[in-house]
């Protein structure tokens, strides 16, 4: 699993902020609906989240099923998985790009499973940070910032 920590307060990328300023705006004013996180999801895979893997991480396919809110059952039948850490805490403003069924990931608009051709991600938006947890065994793709 990989876990990165972007604030859009403070991006690696100088021109982030004045490219999605409005996009942040919303977000940050408490307008949450499901297609503003889409959207910045998104927005701060593409321009953000570039910036702190290794070229050959596939972070496209972080963006190819839409995120939804995910249910406390199954974030417990993760954390029960060791597919999340222990100290992560529920919270509603958790959402994940699969659906997760016999222990198994599953493309939630698809019905296929998911693993073929995407990443499992759960983004916890906590308000100005965005944490990705890449729900991948591989992890060498991974820049941390300490």
């Amino acid at each position: 699993m990989g876990r990165i920590i972007i604030d859009l307060n403070n991006p690696k990328s100088k021109y982030f902020i004045t490219q999605n300023e409005e996009l942040i705006s919303k977000y940050l004013s408490g307008i949450q609906d499901g297609n503003i996180v889409n959207e910045l999801i998104s927005k701060v895979i593409y321009d953000e989240l570039i910036l702190y893997v290794e070229e050959e991480f596939m972070y496209f396919s972080l963006c190819k099923t839409n995120y939804n809110t995910i249910s406390q059952n199954t974030f417990l039948e993760l954390q029960n998985n060791t597919l999340l850490p222990q100290f992560l805490q529920y919270s509603e403003n958790m959402y994940v790009n699969f659906d997760y069924k016999n222990d198994k990931f599953i493309n939630s608009e698809l019905e296929e499973n998911y693993l073929k051709n995407n990443i499992p991600c759960l983004v916890h938006l906590d308000k100005n940070i965005l944490i990705f947890y890449i729900l991948d065994d591989n992890d060498v793709f991974f820049t941390i910032p300490q």
